[in-house]
């Protein structure tokens, strides 16, 4: 007979959904800014995680925007009474507390704040995000005191049933779904600069942006934004902001005409272009073939 053996479990990772090795023009950075030890760095080929230095506090979990983080999963906490519990760990991101106000109804934490600063500063961002929800805000309650001694209730066995032990769940599509009927993100797009090349919907793998002979359209309810839109617009027509609103979608009209220079056919938001972009670069009426 074999001897039992636990096989150790792989360590955390950054996988290849990381935008940083899908567009080599990316500059996020979202998983290295959230980490508390400075365990992701970024190098020329995109993140890496020190597995040895990671606490596994999750926090880089809720704000990749595609999920690329590996082998690691959100921390499992105490509530009650509709309020989160000690003990806490040493750090904290809203982006969670937003989860557990949506997946639990949790509306509150038992909290020694002056022991917690992290704490303390993640709820107070949860509030702003909440205020814009047009929600109730999260309420800090002094901690209650136990009237069983831990310990001593765990070796009689005695059940606490006010006490639950849970985790949220933390995927993209449902960190999205929790700012409904709002989103997080707002599109500025400038006609002028754009030459409806397309390449914008192209790179966009939630299709919050699609491109066809007679408009870009815009969505976003869907738009988790993850910024591959910008990273490959060569002109500067797009930028993504963060800024809670309504969901709505835009339409931008598009034009099909024929370059007055080469004849070649080409896509414009501008009724008075008469020229395709690679002709207006060329003050000298010249193109090459």
């Amino acid at each position: 007979m074999r001897p039992f053996s636990i096989k150790p479990s792989p360590p955390p990772g950054v996988g290849a959904s990381c935008l940083r090795k899908t567009f080599s023009r990316h500059r996020c950075q979202a998983c290295a800014d959230a980490c508390p030890v400075a365990a992701i760095n970024i190098g020329s080929d995109g993140p890496h995680l020190d597995a040895d230095a990671c606490l596994r506090c999750g926090n880089c979990l809720f704000v990749c925007p595609t999920d690329a983080l590996t082998h690691l999963q959100p921390l499992r906490r105490n509530l009650r009474n509709n309020r989160l519990v000690g003990p806490f760990s040493t750090t904290i991101t809203p982006e969670e507390l937003l989860l557990w106000h949506r997946q639990y109804a949790i509306g509150g934490v038992e909290l020694d704040y002056a022991a917690h600063p992290a704490w303390l500063r993640a709820v107070a961002a949860l509030n702003v995000i909440l205020r814009e929800l047009n929600e109730a805000e999260w309420q800090i309650f002094p901690p209650q005191p136990r009237p069983v001694d831990g310990f001593r209730r765990h070796w009689l066995r005695v059940p606490d049933d006010a006490h639950q032990t849970a985790s949220v769940t933390a995927d993209q599509p449902t960190r999205l779904q929790a700012y409904h009927p709002f989103t997080p993100y707002e599109l500025d797009f400038s006609l002028s600069r754009c030459v409806a090349c397309g390449a914008c919907a192209r790179a966009c793998a939630e299709k919050a942006l699609r491109f066809t002979q007679t408009a870009l359209d815009w969505d976003s309810s869907v738009c988790t934004g993850c910024h591959a839109c910008t990273a490959v617009c060569f002109t500067g027509a797009i930028t993504l902001r963060r800024e809670i609103a309504a969901a709505h979608a835009q339409r931008f009209p598009l034009m099909q005409k024929v370059c007055s220079v080469c004849r070649h056919p080409f896509s414009t938001f501008s009724p008075q272009a008469e020229r395709c972009h690679i002709c207006q670069q060329h003050r000298h009426a010249m193109r090459e073939a």
